[in-house]
């Protein structure tokens, strides 16, 4: 894939994480979103094991580029 900034080949891999969420605001406190504001890549805490999340990675500019239609959101 190439990179939709910069145009060089990515490379593929996969963001191992916790919890995790993005959203219009940051949140201090709680990762759960209120009902007012538009998420994507809502992650809860995983039982047994890290979320493994299919991603590119750019090696020049270091931009992630994430498929998000998969998970939690209410950007529909």
């Amino acid at each position: 894939m190439k990179c939709p900034f910069c145009d060089t080949e990515m490379l593929h891999g996969y963001l191992n994480c916790g919890m995790a969420l993005w959203s219009e605001r940051k949140h201090k406190l709680s990762l759960l979103p209120d009902g007012k504001e538009k998420y994507t890549l809502h992650l809860r805490q995983p039982i047994l094991s890290p979320h493994q999340i299919e991603s590119f990675c750019c090696p020049e500019c270091k931009k992630l580029v994430i498929d998000t239609k998969d998970f939690e959101n209410n950007l529909d």
